[in-house]
């Protein structure tokens, strides 16, 4: 009886450790991620290769820029770097992302108007401080962008809604309205969360 425990006990316990081993954690430091499917393979419209730290980005601005799926279902966001903070390098990198075509070029781009609720964001201020200067918010309600092209395929209506989230987070406007050679594609167009 005493033998049958004591096999049992180290049954358990040999157990116990095979579970504790298995629910340790590894680190792998120096182990880089893996890109699956085309981007891996630096391929396909839209994707773009896998690249290091760039010691030059640092020099660069941060922007928000939003593309369409592959399959032009849904919008993806990422963060890249331009080497400053213009109309027509944010187009540029819309043009590497594969949402605008080769030779888009800007021709106009402005905002204008006062949000009407200062609830517009996060960082606005919603009331007046006593004591504090009261500042006027950064946000403008309307932003208008004229391009000399637009892509006319399939999946044009989520490209000017890749295009307005990009202008609207980089440019802090409420609405973007995009035009081609001053005819309307899109007008009013709000924020629309990446993966919808």
């Amino acid at each position: 009886m005493k033998k049958a425990i004591r096999t049992i006990l180290c049954l358990i316990g040999a157990m116990m450790v095979l579970s504790l081993a298995a629910c340790t954690p590894t680190t792998d430091r120096n182990q880089a991620g893996s890109i699956s499917g085309t981007a891996a393979a630096g391929g396909g419209q839209g994707t773009v290769p896998e690249r290091g730290y760039d010691r030059e980005d640092a020099k660069n601005q941060l922007i928000s820029l939003y593309s369409v799926s592959a399959d032009g279902a849904k919008l993806e966001g990422t963060m890249e770097t331009i080497p400053e903070m213009t109309e027509q390098a944010i187009v540029d990198k819309l043009i590497e992302y594969g949402v605008l075509d080769e030779g888009t070029t800007v021709v106009s781009f402005s905002r204008e108007g006062t949000p009407a609720s200062k609830d517009v964001g996060p960082g606005i201020i919603t009331e007046t401080i006593p004591g504090m200067p009261e500042t006027e918010s950064p946000t403008k309600e309307y932003g208008v962008l004229e391009l000399n092209q637009f892509p006319d395929d399939a999946f044009q209506e989520k490209k000017l809604q890749a295009v307005a989230d990009t202008f609207i987070e980089n440019f802090d406007v409420l609405y973007m309205t995009i035009q081609v050679d001053g005819e309307i594609l899109a007008e009013n167009l709000s924020f629309v969360e990446a993966g919808k």
